[in-house]
């Protein structure tokens, strides 16, 4: 078995102190099940000083990140966010209670202007296994192909900047969101409707 490093053995300590905090009912399991969750932050404190993991309710699962991929005369739709000045594909954390489609659609909505609609899954993917920088948060990321349906180009509080890129120009790209291959392949997927929605 290959070593591990702490960002895993961190996450699954994490999963089991959240399994047994809800699942348990003895004041000494539950005990435990606390003090195992803080020595899971604790193990990240040399990387981000006052690190805490939320404690979540429930059995520990991914988290999902949906981005849209939106394809006009060629170029491709990206956002630059506000805080880092890096470009990227509009998407962001699903929300409860919408589709996975249905919350890519509202975040191209909502952070540049345009309505859209989702053609096609062209992946789901495990965002550790793409090159990004490694987070805390293990994320699957879902990336939809849409067409842009009506509205304008605009800006939101989460981003200052939005317009389509000519695939061989592309600006900066922020690392922890978005990489070369997700606009590879939404061209690619755009040219042939029967691809296979790429996984892991």
């Amino acid at each position: 078995m290959p070593a591990r490093d702490l960002l895993s053995i961190s996450r699954e300590l994490k999963s089991m102190a959240e399994a047994g905090l809800r699942y348990s009912t003895g004041p000494y399991d539950l005990e435990r099940y606390r003090r195992l969750h803080e020595i899971a932050s604790e193990l990240l404190t040399s990387e981000a000083v006052d690190f805490q993991w939320p404690v979540e309710f429930g059995y520990a699962t991914p988290k999902v990140d949906v981005r849209a991929a939106v394809i006009e005369d060629g170029k491709i739709l990206l956002v630059r966010e506000a805080s880092s000045g890096q470009w990227t594909l509009p998407g962001g954390w699903a929300d409860l209670d919408a589709s996975p489609a249905e919350n890519a659609v509202r975040e191209v909505r909502e952070e540049s202007g345009l309505e859209v609609r989702a053609l096609k899954l062209i992946a789901c993917w495990d965002k550790d296994k793409q090159g990004h920088p490694r987070q805390p948060e293990h994320v699957y990321k879902l990336v939809f192909l849409c067409e842009r349906t009506g509205g304008e180009l605009a800006t939101s509080h989460e981003t200052d900047g939005a317009a389509f890129f000519d695939p061989r120009e592309m600006p900066d790209l922020c690392p922890y969101r978005a990489a070369p291959q997700y606009i590879e392949l939404a061209f690619r997927h755009l040219s042939d409707f029967a691809l296979a929605t790429a996984f892991d």
